[in-house]
């Protein structure tokens, strides 16, 4: 959790998991920093009812600024949270999150991790990507 730079906490970062549909929503919004994503990741992962085979939804579309090196998108895309063939859509709505999300997806394809990542420009996009994989993993 950061400060406006007026006192006031914001949490750029938050996430629901919803078993039933063995789906993580993360909501990114505002600036969103490396020490941010680091937190939200821990934070995930000691969740009781996290379940690294999930797929993950991030909703990215609320994001006006990253503040993150390359280095530590390679970083963020080497580690190993979920596991290989769960999906990862990120929905964005401006080109510079969209380019950021796009990096992420091609070093973690190179980190040959197995799991699927993709970038889209809605959140319905993102959505509908997920929605069939999802369905099957129930049946």
């Amino acid at each position: 959790m950061g400060s406006d730079g007026e006192g006031n906490c914001r949490m750029p970062l938050s996430f629901v998991i919803d078993k039933q549909r063995r789906l993580v929503i993360s909501t990114a919004s505002g600036l969103v920093t490396y020490s941010e994503i680091a937190a939200h990741q821990v934070q995930l992962k000691n969740d009781p009812d996290f379940d690294p085979s999930f797929d993950q939804l991030v909703d990215a579309t609320a994001v006006t600024k990253i503040s993150v090196k390359i280095e530590e998108v390679q970083t963020v895309a080497r580690q190993r949270l979920f596991t290989a063939g769960s999906r990862q859509a990120f929905a964005t709505s401006s080109d510079f999150v969209y380019g950021m999300a796009r990096m992420f997806e091609i070093y973690r394809e190179a980190s040959g991790s197995g799991r699927p990542v993709r970038v889209f420009n809605s959140l319905d996009a993102a959505q509908e990507w997920l929605r069939p994989v999802r369905q099957q993993k129930k049946a």
